[in-house]
């Protein structure tokens, strides 16, 4: 790997995205040898530099996954009946988990959920294994849905959206000198119409100058006291662990953007952050939401910055 080669940086996240949703799906019992095998394959593919190859195989393994654990939760799940038997929040955290509204009435909780897994049901059934012809294999269940998802990507690597990426449930570390990328997901997110919060050190002023992020969707990150109809959050980590609860239990998915973490660091000790961001990447991996948090790497020692990495996917952007 040569220095500040971001294609290759990049390829390695998304294999320790797959890394991760197997691991976690493991402790839930999934079922996962098929998605560790596309996986492990990923891992090769890029140990000999062959780059397109572990992107292809590295995007199998995470869809792979993310499928097995909606088959398990299908049929779990074998009627109406099964889910009108739970509480009402037993069945909003099932619809954050399919990225469904959570806001209703019992009864419309259900038939929500029930229609979703319909859903799911016939999309497996459509991906199962079908009849030898002249003489060929019958292709295999996983190979089918792996086919779908290369066909909804249409696109190669190069011009894919990076939004595309990534995973709901999943919390990444934006390493950049100064926060740009991070915005421009952030744009590409809200223009998808997914709901969003963007906490940052940046007057929202400037951003939607700058990017087009409207007031409602940034909080300012200062110690100033702010008047008028800008909304802004002081440098205490409990205020921030409170509005972005408050934000993820009010919707179904979206994106979290935290910008300002040396600036935490410097109202904050290094482990009360960390902890923080751990209990954060916690919260979300339970949910349809994608946290972004903004690093610049040079403002921090490298120990620190590997912490980090270990509960965060790091996203490289050398300039």
């Amino acid at each position: 790997m040569r220095a500040g080669d971001a294609e290759f940086v990049q390829i390695l996240s998304i294999i320790q995205r797959g890394q991760r949703l197997i691991v976690q799906a493991r402790r839930e019992g999934v079922e996962t040898s098929l998605a560790e095998e596309y996986l492990s394959e990923a891992k090769y593919a890029l140990k000999i530099n062959n780059r397109e190859a572990a992107i292809e195989y590295s995007k199998k393994a995470i869809y792979e996954v993310v499928q097995a654990k909606k088959d398990q939760d299908s049929k779990s799940i074998q009627s109406r009946e099964d889910l009108a038997q739970k509480t009402k929040s037993e069945l909003r955290k099932i619809c954050s988990k399919y990225g469904l509204e959570a806001i209703g009435l019992k009864d419309e909780l259900v038939d929500r959920v029930w229609s979703h897994i319909m859903t799911i049901s016939s999309e497996i059934k459509e991906a199962e294994p079908v009849e030898s012809v002249e003489g060929q294999e019958p292709a295999r269940t996983g190979d089918a849905r792996a086919e779908t998802v290369q066909e909804a990507m249409k696109k190669e690597w190069d011009a894919v959206s990076e939004l595309d990426e990534l995973t709901p449930g999943l919390s990444y570390l934006v390493e950049e000198k100064r926060p740009d990328k991070i915005f421009k997901l952030y744009r590409q997110a809200l223009d998808r119409n997914m709901k969003g919060m963007a906490i940052s050190r940046t007057n929202p002023k400037i951003l939607a100058k700058r990017y087009g992020i409207t007031d409602t969707d940034s909080i300012w990150l200062t110690g100033k006291e702010i008047h008028g109809d800008i909304r802004s959050v002081l440098p205490i980590l409990e205020f921030l662990m409170s509005i972005i609860e408050e934000f993820i239990e009010g919707t179904a998915k979206g994106m979290i953007v935290l910008d300002g973490l040396e600036y935490l660091l410097t109202n904050n000790k290094f482990n009360s952050v960390l902890r923080f961001l751990r209990q954060l990447v916690d919260n979300v991996s339970q949910t349809e939401f994608i946290l972004l948090v903004a690093i610049s790497p040079d403002a921090i020692e490298q120990t620190e910055l590997t912490l980090l990495e270990k509960d965060l996917l790091p996203m490289v952007y050398p300039e």
